[in-house]
């Protein structure tokens, strides 16, 4: 029983248990002996690679203790790359074939890029290519998943805030009704609510529908292809939410003032406060209503079209 509660305690206190640092761990128990086997069937102990090697794969260890995941996978694969100069023809051969097969999944010009260096005219790979040629496209390959990897990582990131900020703004919402409903004894069903009341829970309730619409639009930055696209995109996010936030302030203040009498913004009437609040979500989730607002507020441009008439006629 006291070994039960002391292994679920250290995986709960401890990195050891996490798949990526497993995942790490594991490819570097198994390539350490793999390595040193290598070193001593070639008598390489003193040679460059495999002294380089075996200098990145304990930088690899250090940065796993450290839990710096993204860097040791990089020195991991780069002492894999190294490992290729003791590699015979046979064995660069076989590597090249897979990384040639592999290359299908990445993106399309590093696609056409190791393709072109493996293979031939005919599109196979047919002979052993030199080890400098076969590491630049390993790099090309590791670099690949390096990149989906990180930015993997930032869309986590974008998300989990996001989750934050919508928990934190249910949790503010349902603070605003118990103290509007119990301090101030109001229902919320008919017209007994504060221009303060009403303007705080139209914040809530468009801070709410702008965040649940970035929380969807995130869903999309991870089929981004570039790490540019996804940092910008993060900025996006952030915006969206602002301005949701804006736009539910703005058809409030619409509906409130006395441009609503010569407007016709909805076909339903409004009336309570939880219509304003209904209103606040829809204007934080999509820029449709602000679009039309603006649209009957400012109204269309009307143009005088002058009439040409055809050359040759009077």
């Amino acid at each position: 029983m006291w070994q039960r509660i002391t292994l679920t305690l250290k995986r709960v206190s401890t990195f050891e248990y996490k798949p990526r640092y497993s995942r790490l761990a594991g490819d570097i128990s198994s390539f350490e002996p793999r390595l040193h086997k290598r070193i001593i069937d070639t008598g390489s102990a003193q040679k460059q690679w495999a002294l380089k090697s075996i200098e990145l794969l304990s930088k690899t260890k250090l940065f796993l203790e450290e839990y710096k995941i993204d860097e040791g996978w990089k020195c991991l694969h780069a002492a894999k790359r190294f490992e290729i100069y003791g590699m015979d023809k046979h064995e660069r051969l076989a590597l090249a074939k897979s990384i040639f097969k592999e290359a299908g999944k990445l993106n399309e010009w590093r696609k056409e890029s190791i393709q072109s260096m493996l293979g031939n005219e005919a599109g196979k790979v047919t002979e052993a290519p030199e080890p400098d040629v076969l590491i630049l496209a390993a790099e090309l390959k590791d670099e690949d998943y390096n990149n989906m990897y990180y930015m993997n990582r930032l869309s986590h990131h974008i998300f989990w805030l996001l989750s934050g900020l919508l928990f934190l703004i249910l949790c503010l919402i349902v603070l605003y009704f118990v103290i509007y409903t119990s301090w101030y004894d109001v229902r919320f069903t008919k017209d007994d609510l504060s221009l303060t009341g009403y303007v705080i829970g139209v914040l809530l309730f468009g801070f709410l529908g702008a965040v649940t619409s970035a929380i969807l639009f995130t869903r999309n930055l991870s089929k981004s292809s570039r790490i540019k696209e996804i940092t910008s995109s993060q900025v996006v996010v952030m915006s969206k939410i602002f301005i949701g936030v804006g736009f539910s302030i703005f058809i409030f203040l619409i509906l409130r003032s006395s441009v609503a009498e010569n407007i016709k913004l909805f076909s339903f009437s409004i009336s309570q406060p939880l219509d304003y609040f209904a209103l606040a979500f829809a204007s934080g989730f999509t820029e449709k209503f602000a679009q039309k607002s603006m649209g009957l507020l400012i109204g269309k441009d009307k143009t005088d079209k002058s009439q040409t008439s055809e050359p040759g006629t009077v």
